[in-house]
């Protein structure tokens, strides 16, 4: 599969590209589907800012593994 992106103007399709040199004479199939031409939202650094919380004995070792540890 192929995805192709262009504009219709005029009732006629206008590719952003040219199809594959293998696709000559053969059939395909078009499907048209409206997609948004708004730019995706960035990231923002630090939106999640104070969201996320550590205990102070993060790193201490756990009681479960014990008998590992030995």
């Amino acid at each position: 599969m192929i995805i192709v992106t262009g504009t219709c103007q005029n009732g006629e399709i206008k590719l952003d590209q040219t199809l594959p040199h293998e696709l000559e004479g053969k059939p395909i199939r078009l499907v048209v589907e409206e997609v948004s031409s708004s730019p995706k939202k960035r990231r923002q650094s630090g939106s999640a800012k104070g969201k996320i919380w550590m205990s102070p004995d993060f790193d201490e070792p756990l009681e479960d593994f014990e008998e590992y540890r030995s």
